[in-house]
């Protein structure tokens, strides 16, 4: 017949004294005490990582295939003279960016992931870009202005122009200014 060990007391009371140390800091749930060794910005690359990561990265990439969609159809409304078709067009493109484009590059510290840095600065050129296109000049120096002020130490950075073509920052801030007339 085997014997079972019973736990002596000094293990039981240390086993008893770690659960209830470690249980004051998870009284907020487990995920609040790693996060409140975090500060924001390191809290959101703890969670933009591995399959987090690959999404915003895929979901940036198909925004910015949807904004050079958009570019091309109002190059084509506006080329066949379909001053209706760019209104309706419009109609829809604007709240687009306010739904989907904004919330991915607003000011959330994703810029500080370095993986997200070029995505980030390519949706921003796209915006303006379709901006420009729907005549709204504010907008676009605004669009400008902010990738200036977020990116200054990154100009350098390799991106894709909204055209395709793969420019430093600093480049395709310029192609930007020089598309827009100097906005």
């Amino acid at each position: 017949m085997k014997r079972t060990r019973r736990l002596g007391a000094p293990l039981a009371l240390s086993l008893a004294t770690a659960v209830l140390s470690t249980g004051c800091l998870f009284q907020n749930g487990p995920q609040a005490a790693f996060f409140e060794r975090q500060s924001g910005s390191e809290a959101l690359e703890a969670q933009l990582a591995g399959e987090a990561l690959a999404q915003r990265k895929y979901s940036m990439r198909r925004v910015r295939r949807d904004l050079g969609s958009f570019r091309l159809t109002l190059e084509q409304l506006q080329r066949h003279g379909k001053a209706a078709g760019i209104d309706r067009f419009v109609r829809f493109a604007r709240p687009y960016l306010t739904d989907r484009v904004d919330p991915l590059i607003e000011h959330d510290g994703a810029v500080s992931h370095p993986e997200l840095r070029p995505f980030h600065a390519e949706l921003l050129l796209s915006k303006a870009v379709l901006l420009h296109q729907i005549g709204d000049a504010g907008a676009v120096r605004a669009t400008i202005d902010r990738l200036e002020n977020e990116f200054a130490s990154m100009t350098s950075m390799l991106v894709l122009y909204p055209t395709g073509q793969a420019v430093t920052l600093e480049q395709g801030i310029a192609l930007l200014r020089h598309q827009t007339g100097g906005a």
